[in-house]
């Protein structure tokens, strides 16, 4: 890191207790289980999320990203239809996969 923002990682209040989990990039150079970027990311958000009472995150995603795919099914998030997304979701044009994680 060196002062260098390697990754971002956000949560959209979209009201009742749930919340979507946007814009989360990792620099390519700091992907991998050796830097633990995403990981300890998403372990932050999720418990800034515990802490203020958030039930559901909700997470949209392109078919193509395979890795991401697993990376959050490996951390408790499921595939779920389009059709349980809460209707204050932003889905965006490109998403097509759909992942919930409950508390």
């Amino acid at each position: 890191m060196n002062g260098y923002v390697v990754g971002t990682i956000s949560l959209l209040d979209i009201g009742n207790g749930e919340a979507a989990l946007r814009k989360m990039f990792v620099h390519p150079e700091f992907r991998g289980r050796e830097y633990g970027v995403s990981s300890s990311l998403l372990h932050h958000a999720l418990n800034f999320a515990r802490s203020n009472e958030v039930e559901n995150i909700y997470l949209g995603t392109t078919a193509q990203f395979i890795a991401a795919h697993r990376f959050y099914e490996k951390n408790g998030f499921i595939e779920i239809p389009r059709s349980r997304l809460p209707q204050a979701f932003p889905i965006m044009a490109v998403d097509s996969k759909f992942y919930m994680y409950s508390f």
